[in-house]
């Protein structure tokens, strides 16, 4: 294991951090004056100090990772950045202990979106577009990780959708580099687009700014207490929720639009799965409060559009909200915690189990059942025009069997605060899900996380990095017997 490598990366990732802190500390400057600036350039400082200090003393030639200093090189830099993007919080004016500061941060950083913050409205600049950009700074951090690393553990499907995607599955350091390259300039680009449309919907440039950074990273952390609910702007609704849609998308769609691979996008089965679980959720939902509340056509558009949000805001793990759904009946809420188990597709920003599992895991058991009808005939699953092999099928068992084993355990652990059910087992499913807002009385869509113990945030900021990384690649850490191996 090459520590001073994997350290000498994590030192760069830190001066990246504490550079990223000017920027809010020079919009609290030009908006508040340096009082409310120091705070950023102090933490940022700080940050960049111990980069460079670090960066010295692990200074070593660069060289690529293994796979197992991959795992460990992950969980690491995630750790690190958090930590210390909790500065900037900590050191603000608003008094948040440590704790707080750092299940922000962590929440942010792994676009979960669950918050502690409150009177969001009358908050400084800086604060809330450090949020924002924590949020951003994630999404494109998932990118990296999503396209290097996860393929190793045959459990995140990215690299089949590349493989399905190209005319030969070239794994090169130059392929992948050139991939990663425009998926961040698309990346960029829906960023700057969803801006402009919420500028040109009537929010105001800082609002439209913040807004479309988290919503293409699908985190949801929003400039006000009521999120997107604030604006009352239909037009807006429908900007975030489209963007919202796209952004769950694999974004190496991108890349595919660019190459005008129409046929390779249209075929794809996971994006079938996307569209046809958000598209019958919606239908769904919608019917089931038009039963419920008759309505006329002007009320049945407004509750089809909330409906709307609502979905895709879940399914894509965002965590916005327009209305309070905890107050849409005992269907709705049911059906909520369902949602927050699904997530978008592999690929994207979002969290969760994701379209592509599913996929393999129902084309799997209808395998199965044609087997045990037809004892003597051959039946092989597959994904497209590949047939899914043995090691990405246990790879996928895995996973799901780590979500659910995580969560139990998570709900768990989140009883023994005297905590209600609800709050337990969607506290547990929205964090390792990285969607954010959860369900019940305490923590629901109009609540935020404040009033859990302090313990609780603790537990839940790990169960976040957990969810984020795909389990394996944290869990690994803490087997020391996997470093012995030669893999």
């Amino acid at each position: 294991m090459r520590f001073k490598l994997i350290f000498s990366i994590a030192s760069l990732m830190l001066i990246v951090c504490g550079i990223g802190m000017v920027i809010p500390g020079i919009a609290d400057y030009i908006n508040h004056g340096k009082e409310m600036a120091a705070p950023f350039f102090l933490a940022g400082a700080f940050t960049v100090l111990c980069g460079l200090i670090f960066r010295k003393i692990f200074k070593t030639d660069p060289e690529p990772l293994r796979a197992k200093e991959m795992f460990l090189t992950t969980t690491l830099i995630w750790l690190v950045f958090a930590l210390f993007s909790a500065l900037p919080f900590y050191f603000s004016k608003y008094n948040i202990s440590f704790t707080d500061a750092f299940f922000e941060s962590m929440s942010g950083l792994t676009t979960t979106g669950a918050t502690i913050f409150t009177k969001l409205d009358t908050m400084d600049h800086g604060i809330l577009l450090w949020r924002s950009l924590t949020q951003w700074f994630g999404g494109l951090g998932i990118i990296v990780v999503t396209l290097i690393v996860l393929p190793s553990l045959h459990i995140g499907g990215m690299h089949f959708f590349t493989t399905e995607s190209t005319e030969k599955s070239d794994r090169s350091a130059p392929k992948i580099a050139q991939t990663l390259k425009g998926i961040i300039y698309f990346f960029l680009l829906l960023s700057i687009i969803c801006a402009i449309c919420l500028w040109l919907a009537g929010m105001n440039t800082f609002d439209a700014i913040n807004h479309a950074m988290t919503t293409i990273a699908t985190g949801g952390f929003s400039t006000k207490d009521t999120s997107i609910g604030y604006f009352h702007n239909p037009a807006i609704e429908w900007i975030i929720a489209i963007f919202m849609a796209v952004s769950g998308l694999p974004l190496i769609i991108g890349l595919l639009i660019a190459k005008r691979k129409w046929n390779t996008i249209k075929n794809d089965e996971q994006i079938k799965t996307y569209f046809w679980v958000v598209f019958c959720s919606i239908a769904l939902l919608s019917l089931y409060r038009w039963h419920h509340t008759p309505f006329g056509l002007d009320s049945f558009m407004t509750v089809l559009r909330s409906s709307a949000f609502s979905v895709i805001s879940i399914v894509t793990t965002t965590g916005y909200a327009t209305e309070n759904y905890m107050l849409w009946g005992n269907f709705a809420i049911v059906f909520f915690l369902m949602l927050l188990m699904t997530g978008a597709c592999t690929g994207s920003t979002s969290g969760g189990i994701k379209m592509f599992r599913y996929s393999v895991l129902i084309k799997t058991i209808k395998t199965r059942m044609k087997s045990l009808t037809q004892p003597h005939g051959i039946f092989v699953p597959r994904y497209g025009e590949k047939a899914i092999n043995d090691d990405m099928l246990i790879g996928i068992m895995v996973f799901i069997g780590l979500y659910f084993f995580s969560a139990g355990i998570l709900t768990l652990i989140l009883s023994l605060f005297g905590l209600d059910l609800v709050t337990c087992l969607s506290g547990a499913i929205a964090t390792i899900s990285n969607v954010g807002p959860a369900l019940g009385h305490m923590i629901g869509p109009d609540k935020t996380f404040a009033l859990l113990p302090d313990a609780a945030k603790w537990i839940l900021s790990f169960a976040m990095l957990l969810g984020r990384l795909e389990f394996i690649t944290v869990i690994m850490v803490f087997f020391p017997y996997i470093w012995k191996r030669n893999i």
